[in-house]
């Protein structure tokens, strides 16, 4: 593969975004390094950037002060400059929606809660030096973003698909169940390898990782359809697939996909098809090409830990790579893992449509995919086992049409 792509464009695509904001009044950074965020940092590059952009400050002592817990003022002006949401004219005779909110955050809090994305508490209070929580984080992101109707007209088992990775999802508060499912499904927030940590504080590095990926998410023109999750089973709300189609799905879930305890499913095959117009074939050779389909005889089972080995190296300059979560698969670190089968597949398909500016698609659209040129454009002629390579795509190929033939399909 060509190694080259990967590197720091990852880590921006995973960074984020802070504006600073405490009982002292930071002082506008310069766009370099704050002394305490490190090169090795995850939000580096990100930070910096921000900096220059005027979003991210500095404390007085040019402290970015990453490991600090956030509280719900802050983060309330953090949406505010970050959405550029316009503020409320200062007026004496409108009072401010909440009792206890100091003049440094008033009008930030005031937006905030009339955009709908803060609440108070019923005895008229903000609470404004209160740690923000995790799950609380994913609210007001989710409803920052416009896509709280979303997470509420997602299904019981959809949350629950979502969530029931996690170990301790069990503790996430009832009503913050959607937006938490959501931000995963969005893969806005990863959590803490098995564990969401729902009603842990929030520090300022982690939330300016929430919201760089949900800024990234917001300004990708694909990024809606990429990041939800398509119908795995049961009657589709969004598509509506003809006889045929449907005997293709069966077919792939029959023989490809559960005998090797794959996650992947016809269904979302045939959404990747119908999104990102990659035929169901070429996705299913890439993926047995790849290890997707979890085939210890065609290289691997890492698809069953929601891998995509067919996408390693070159995320990093393609519009999928926002939806990683961030955790690379140790061995070799070339596996990018996603948090749900469902955002794997979208991604996977987003990246077949998008990869190498859009060089792939046309190949793997033919009817007869070549497979040599689409190898040497994925994999490169002076690479190693390049002929091989190539063989085993149109083995791949010839196995899955005569495989389908004998069910009684074609592709």
């Amino acid at each position: 593969m060509k190694r080259s792509i990967i590197g720091w464009a990852a880590v921006l695509l995973l960074a984020a975004v802070l504006l600073s904001t405490t009982t002292t009044e930071p002082a506008h950074a310069q766009p370099s390094t704050f002394p305490d965020v490190e090169e090795t940092d995850a939000a580096f590059e990100a930070i910096e950037a921000l900096a220059a952009q005027g979003v991210v400050h500095g404390f007085t002592d040019g402290a970015f002060r990453p490991d600090e817990p956030l509280t719900r003022a802050q983060a309330a002006k953090m949406l505010v400059i970050w959405q550029d949401l316009p503020l409320p004219s200062p007026n004496a005779d409108a009072p401010s929606p909440f009792s206890d909110v100091d003049t440094a955050y008033e009008t930030f809090v005031a937006a905030a809660a009339a955009a709908g994305w803060v609440n108070g508490f019923p005895d008229g209070s903000f609470r404004p030096h209160t740690h923000l929580t995790r799950e609380q984080m994913a609210v007001i992101t989710i409803r920052s973003l416009a896509l709280d109707e979303a997470a509420e007209d997602l299904s019981e088992q959809q949350v629950d698909n979502a969530l029931d990775q996690f170990l301790d999802e069990g503790v996430i508060s009832p009503k913050a169940r959607p937006e938490m499912a959501l931000a995963v499904m969005k893969a806005v927030f990863n959590g803490d390898g098995d564990r969401l940590n729902p009603l842990s504080p929030l520090t300022r590095a982690q939330f300016s990782l929430v919201l760089y990926r949900a800024g990234a998410l917001a300004q990708d023109p694909v990024s809606d359809q990429a990041g939800a999750a398509p119908q795995t089973g049961g009657e589709s709300e969004q598509a509506s697939y003809t006889p045929e189609q449907l005997q293709l799905a069966a077919f792939m879930d029959t023989c490809l996909f559960r005998p090797h305890q794959s996650p992947i499913t016809g269904e979302m095959v045939l959404q990747n098809a119908e999104w990102y117009g990659i035929p169901p074939l070429s996705q299913l050779v890439i993926m047995a090409a790849e290890t997707s389909l979890g085939d210890p005889k065609l290289g691997g089972t890492l698809a069953r830990h929601n891998n995509f080995g067919c996408l390693r190296y070159h995320g990093a300059t393609t519009p999928w790579g926002l939806l990683s979560d961030g955790r690379v698969w140790a061995a070799g670190k070339d596996w990018y893992s996603f948090p749900t089968p469902q955002v794997g597949m979208a991604a996977f398909g987003r990246y077949l449509k998008a990869g190498l500016d859009g060089f792939y698609a046309p190949i793997l659209a033919a009817a007869s995919p070549d497979w040599e040129r689409f190898a040497a454009l994925y994999y490169g002629r002076s690479v190693g086992g390049f002929s091989s390579y190539v063989k085993r795509l149109n083995a791949i190929e010839r196995s899955f049409r005569a495989e389908a033939a004998e069910y009684g399909v074609s592709f």
